[in-house]
């Protein structure tokens, strides 16, 4: 037992922590608790779309994930949910006559259903329920949305650093500009209005990008300011890694990423190349192992090291892939047009659009190309990366100064321009090349532009910053910048949401058709 005198002490650090956890909250800087309350008011948002306005009885679409996690759980590979023995029985049970029961979307082998979407959704819902101890039934919706509020924490925490280092002094609505765009960027509200297991292995895939790029920022900053960053390259490693046990089709620019990270991250001097070598293997080995895993995974569950089960579908959608379709696709994903309706949300994304609507006069689609998935171009649904060229331009500019050594002197300086220059090249390579697979599909949708769309804010993030900053010491210009970008971000946010709330399956509509009524009754221009 405890004598008088330890009692005594102990009861008055009891009485002591309120006191001194208030002086500790006195002591964050006001935009810590800036960032705070903004993250949550956009959370607040996401479970308003998730919820379909309901805020706490959210609608389920599909139980994937977690039938693959209790297949986990049960220690096997294939779900825990067995097929009907009926369709078993059939000699072709892929026949699309079986249609009724089927598992959609499922692949079926040797009398098992798996996923052919990456594991790690999966697995860390097997994970969070195994430590919860939870036996109830989880929504794909949910793991969803972790993975979307992951991708927001880290997107926050990353426009805040990269402000604090390379753009000091920067007026703090800029950043809440920046956030905000981050944070509801088209099409991360539709996805998650319906959190199924498609969206989850891409809002993972690219959260996962996001939560990388964050730790591979600071790597590069502290090696370049004369640090060791070796822990974050391997952190940055490790999170890419998980990306691409979400989604597969995103390797490739998880490669190039790890090449972009290792060359600036190296102080100059002799030897800089076996530290560029050093530094590829602390972000490389981490993707390494991940990638061995996953072939090795898809080796145990359908005896070959590069099936991942998009052959055993259960599906009579046959999706044709060819680079034929290459400008049919970059056409849709940059420049698809809205359908404007003078009724509340005003803008939607039309299923089954015609071609010539869907098109530029001057282009004519290949026959084999489908319009029938809702789609709507980034340059019309995200303003907010209008100015997206301005990081492009930065990157070939201070680029081009380095190779001619007149960067300037000091390592801060040097440190500053070297993070800037691998911060808007990483952005803009996390935003484009996870796509690049997805380019030869016969057909585009809203929810692949989730591939790419955070990072794609964050390139419109520094294409505001840079010209923020270029114009800074003139008053009038720097002003009309900030106005313009707060209209652009608007409109952001403005279209996000309108698409969101008509969602894949008109959301809204059929889970809060109340809400949705008058909504429209308080806001349409006309009763049509």
């Amino acid at each position: 037992m405890l004598s008088a005198t330890r009692r005594a002490a102990a009861l008055s650090k009891v009485r002591e922590l309120p006191s001194t956890l208030w002086a500790a909250l006195l002591r964050v800087p006001p935009r810590a608790w800036l960032l705070l309350l903004l993250v949550i008011a956009i959370e607040v948002v996401y479970v308003f779309i998730v919820s379909a306005g309901r805020m706490t009885d959210w609608p389920t679409y599909l139980t994937f994930l977690d039938d693959q996690a209790e297949g986990f759980r049960q220690r096997h590979l294939h779900m825990a949910v067995e097929p009907d023995p009926r369709l078993l029985a059939q000699p072709n049970p892929f026949d699309s006559a079986h249609r009724p029961l089927w598992y959609w979307d499922a692949s079926l082998y040797k009398g098992h259903y798996y996923l052919y979407w990456g594991p790690v959704p999966a697995l860390l819902l097997a994970v969070v329920k195994t430590m919860a101890r939870m036996t109830t039934q989880v929504g794909d919706q949910y793991v969803v949305f972790a993975l979307a509020s992951l991708q927001l924490v880290t997107g926050a925490l990353l426009i805040s650093r990269a402000q604090r280092r390379l753009f000091p002094g920067l007026p703090a609505v800029l950043v809440v500009m920046a956030i905000v765009a981050f944070g509801i960027v088209n099409p991360t509200l539709y996805n998650l209005a319906r959190g199924g297991v498609y969206e989850a292995a891409i809002v993972g895939g690219h959260a996962f990008i996001i939560a990388g790029m964050l730790a591979a920022f600071e790597a590069v900053w502290r090696s370049r300011s004369g640090r060791d960053g070796r822990l974050y390259l391997a952190l940055a490693g490790s999170c890419w890694a998980l990306a691409i046990g979400c989604r597969a089709s995103i390797a490739p620019a998880i490669a190039v990423l790890i090449v972009a990270t290792a060359l600036p991250s190296s102080a100059p001097g002799p030897g800089r190349w076996g530290r560029r070598l050093r530094a590829a293997l602390w972000l490389g080995v981490p993707v390494a192992l991940g990638v061995a895993g996953l072939l090795t995974y898809n080796r145990a569950r359908f005896d070959s090291w590069f099936d991942f089960g998009w052959d055993h579908q259960l599906t009579w959608i046959r999706v044709r892939m060819s680079w034929l379709f290459f400008p049919a696709n970059a056409l849709s994903y940059a420049l698809r047009p809205f359908i404007y309706r003078c009724k509340f949300p005003f803008l939607f994304a039309k299923p089954g659009m015609d071609p010539a609507a869907a098109f530029p006069h001057w282009y004519k689609a290949p026959e084999a190309y489908g319009v029938w998935e809702q789609l709507t171009g980034f340059l019309v649904a995200v303003p907010w990366s209008w100015l997206t060229p301005i990081a492009a331009v930065a990157v070939a500019r201070y680029g081009w100064r380095r190779l001619r050594r007149k960067n300037g002197d000091g390592q801060q300086h040097e440190a500053r321009t070297v993070t800037l220059i691998w911060l808007a090249s990483g952005s803009l390579i996390a935003a484009s090349l996870p796509m690049l697979v997805l380019m030869n599909l016969m057909t585009g949708t809203m929810r692949y532009l989730g591939d790419g769309a955070g990072a794609l804010a964050l390139a419109g993030t520094l294409g505001v910053w840079l010209l923020y900053w270029r114009f800074r010491s003139r008053v009038a210009i720097r002003r009309t910048i900030a106005i313009v970008c707060g209209v652009l971000v608007l409109a952001t946010f403005g279209a996000s949401v309108a698409l969101a709330i008509e969602g894949q399956y008109e959301h809204f509509r059929h889970y809060n058709p109340a809400l949705l009524d008058k909504l429209e009754n308080r806001f349409s221009v006309c009763r049509r």
